[in-house]
């Protein structure tokens, strides 16, 4: 092993997580932030236009906690972000807002990430999807930890936060689409005429069983519900709402502002307490997760699934009900479904072995 220290980066669709760990994988230095939506400088690229808004971001966060942690040298960066990638970039993310120039918005977006931080820091980095980054941490620091050959576990990760996304193990190997894509488990059709997705298809297994999906299902409902005053989830967005805000739907007798204000964590905490609409939300979320689930167990044949990301962290009451939905579907023997063990850090761990794979290649067998 080297002697200097690995860095590891979750980019996600709200946050930037970065990590520094020894040669070994011990994080010893973490910082998380938002995710800024500055475009930061804007060029052509390719077929479309870049922003290094999130590099910039990166580079900036990154030295800072390598000064604080003291840390001199690094020998690889690794990357696990949202997606689609391409060239080393982000392409049209779906989940990533940046602020683009009006005269611009119609163009390819890419954020390059890889040429970028190469340069900045010299060193070599590698980009991955984030859910097969994510599977990459459970491998070899989660789940897998204690499994010594690497050939014996059949183990697919799910990742319910923002998005919906899937990386697989299979039999010592990750699996990768012909691009190099991640298992994109979010964008099955699970309801035909359903909620339009952010990918602009309809009916996608993200339109219900992610964060924006919750949110945007429980909007539409509410709408259709013609605002009513009696919903719980009602009131605790206006108890989440701005004063002037409210004065001003108040003035107009309207209240679609009061929407701007619900969150996944709202819509959970309704349902605990009785709301219909907001219950009903959730039983999408767990009716349609399960399908997913049935789908990847069909397809792949795990022995283990594992559920990581905000959502599925946060509210394990989630499990049950999918797994029970998921063997209604099977036509293989069930796999197991379970929280990860490594919580809201599967990226971050599967980041770091990204960045001990780039500077020694043989080491991610000894992980």
């Amino acid at each position: 092993m080297g002697s200097g220290h690995l860095v590891g980066i979750d980019l996600g669709g709200t946050k930037l997580t970065i990590v520094v760990a020894d040669s070994t994988g011990a994080i010893i230095a973490r910082r998380e932030s938002p995710l800024s939506h500055e475009r930061g400088e804007i060029s052509a690229w390719h077929d479309g236009i870049a922003s290094y808004g999130p590099a910039s971001q990166i580079e900036d966060t990154l030295r800072r906690l390598l000064c604080d942690a003291g840390v001199s040298k690094i020998d690889g960066i690794g990357i696990g972000s949202a997606g689609p990638l391409q060239y080393g970039a982000i392409r049209n993310p779906p989940n990533i807002s940046i602020d683009i120039p009006e005269s611009v918005s119609e163009s390819v977006l890419y954020i390059p990430l890889v040429d970028p931080l190469r340069q900045a820091f010299s060193v070599p980095v590698m980009l991955e999807n984030d859910c097969n980054t994510a599977v990459l941490g459970e491998v070899f620091f989660g789940a897998g930890k204690d499994i010594a050959d690497k050939k014996d576990l059949h183990l697919v990760y799910v990742t319910m936060s923002t998005g919906l996304g899937a990386g697989v193990w299979s039999g010592g190997h990750l699996l990768l689409g012909k691009d190099g894509n991640a298992a994109e488990i979010g964008h099955i059709v699970v309801k035909e005429d359903g909620i339009r997705c952010g990918c602009g298809n309809v009916g996608c297994a993200e339109a219900y069983c992610s964060g924006n999906g919750i949110v945007k299902n429980a909007r539409l409902r509410l709408v259709d519900d013609g605002l009513s005053r009696q919903s719980a989830l009602l009131q605790l967005a206006k108890q989440e709402t701005d004063e002037s805000t409210l004065l001003a739907s108040e003035s107009t007798g309207a209240s679609w502002h009061i929407l701007d204000s619900i969150t996944p964590s709202l819509v959970f905490k309704a349902a605990t307490a009785g709301d219909e609409l907001a219950k009903n939300v959730i039983s999408d979320f767990t009716h349609y997760g399960g399908i997913v689930l049935s789908a990847i167990a069909n397809a792949y044949d795990p022995s283990l699934i594992t559920l990581g990301g905000s959502i599925a962290v946060n509210h394990p009451e989630i499990v049950d009900p999918m797994h029970e939905e998921m063997c209604t579907h099977l036509n293989v023997a069930p796999p197991e479904v379970t929280l990860t063990p490594l919580g809201r850090n599967a990226v971050e761990y599967g980041a770091i072995v990204l960045a001990r794979q780039n500077w020694a290649p043989a080491s991610l067998q000894s992980c």
